[in-house]
């Protein structure tokens, strides 16, 4: 009887635990597409980090507001820094604006929806993927930011943790 009473309060315990890590720090995250490729493929089941903050170049998980659904994008400008896109290059400066931090190409018909975004807000990044065909997402509130991912534990040949 003791034994079935310790057995009950350290499953409970773990449930407990295991619960509050998967709503509060951690959450898995299957990757729905292909736009991240070829570090992440569409069925890659990776571990989202909840607390991370959103960095340039930082690849994070985020609600679609659009689609309701999750997805994951690149971090290619932060809150307060300028956008400009100019023949198909868009150029990201600082927040003063007097200093270019890097400058991409853009793809398709991305050039087209982007004209003059100018500063970013302060609670907002910009987004892209890093495959040219794929859906382009641009500013993305922060408020909808799930995470970072940490690691992919699936598919097992290739688990890898990464350096956030």
């Amino acid at each position: 009887m003791k034994h079935a009473a310790l057995f009950v309060k350290i499953f409970i315990f773990a449930l407990f635990i295991s619960v509050v890590v998967r709503y509060v720090a951690l959450q898995p995250y299957i990757v729905s597409d292909n736009a991240m490729a070829p570090e992440f493929h569409k069925g890659d089941v990776l571990l989202i980090n909840r607390f991370a903050e959103p960095l340039r170049n930082t690849v994070i998980v985020f609600k679609d507001t659009k689609t309701l659904e999750r997805s994951l994008r690149r971090v290619i400008a932060l809150p307060g820094e300028r956008i400009a896109v100019n023949d198909g290059i868009i150029s990201i400066e600082n927040k003063d604006g007097d200093t270019t931090i890097t400058e991409l190409p853009l793809f398709g018909t991305v050039m087209l929806t982007l004209p003059g975004v100018g500063k970013i807000d302060a609670h907002e990044v910009f987004v892209m993927p890093d495959h040219a065909i794929q859906d382009f997402y641009g500013l993305i509130d922060t408020r909808h930011i799930i995470g970072t991912p940490i690691a992919r534990i699936y598919p097992f040949s290739r688990i890898v943790f990464f350096n956030n």
